[in-house]
């Protein structure tokens, strides 16, 4: 009798081989499993199995996006994914240039630098494509400068825009204690959105203050 596999079949066969070293698994089949279904199981497998390149995750994502009615907090809930990497790769998809959408499968430039460029060029495609290449030599914090002035100033330059971010600031550490399950979860955040660890604690630090009223 022959069987249509699914990819999430050989996902899950890839999965026992490079942590078990085993070459057979067993298998239960459950239930037929739509197209949208198989799409979710093999992502969400492979993303917790490998770091998917950026080409086919994004392909991944933007699909099962379209297949939800533009949903992203369904695509999220379903494959796992936080909704800031979500909503990253979708965002990107639908307003970078097929120029720098080359240059992030090639792996030269970082998907969280593509969506600065972006919002700091108020997604103007070519400003932001000049900016990106501008990045090249900022530090984060620079970059993270560029995107909060370009989104306050539609209108500036990218050359007002670089040299806003460079200027000299005033930067204030605050070390904190964390107890190691915060610390850890502190990684695994910043792995899965994709961003500093100092950024996402910042983050939500930002928001706890916020949701409390005290800013």
């Amino acid at each position: 009798m022959l069987l249509r596999v699914s990819e999430a079949f050989f996902s899950s066969l890839l999965a026992h081989r490079d942590i078990l070293g085993a070459d057979e698994i067993k298998a239960t089949f459950v239930k037929k499993m739509t197209d949208t279904e198989a799409k979710v199981w093999s992502l969400a497998e492979n993303m917790c199995r490998v770091d998917l390149t950026y080409k086919d995750a994004a392909h991944a994502i933007t699909e099962l996006y379209k297949e939800f009615d533009r949903n992203d907090r369904k695509v999220a809930k379903e494959t796992g994914l936080s909704l800031s990497r979500v909503r990253r790769y979708i965002y990107i998809e639908e307003r970078a240039s097929e120029k720098t959408k080359r240059k992030l499968r090639q792996g030269t430039v970082k998907p969280v630098d593509v969506q600065r460029a972006l919002r700091a060029a108020s997604d103007d495609i070519d400003k932001a494509d000049e900016l990106l290449e501008r990045m090249k030599k900022s530090d984060k914090y620079q970059k993270q400068r560029m995107a909060d002035y370009g989104r306050q100033n539609p209108t500036a330059s990218v050359t007002e825009i670089v040299a806003k971010a460079e200027q000299p600031t005033v930067e204030r550490q605050l070390l904190v204690k964390l107890p190691e399950r915060a610390r850890s979860g502190l990684a695994a955040a910043a792995k899965k959105m994709s961003m500093e660890p100092d950024e996402v604690a910042a983050k939500a630090i930002e928001e706890w203050l916020s949701a409390q009223g005290f800013i």
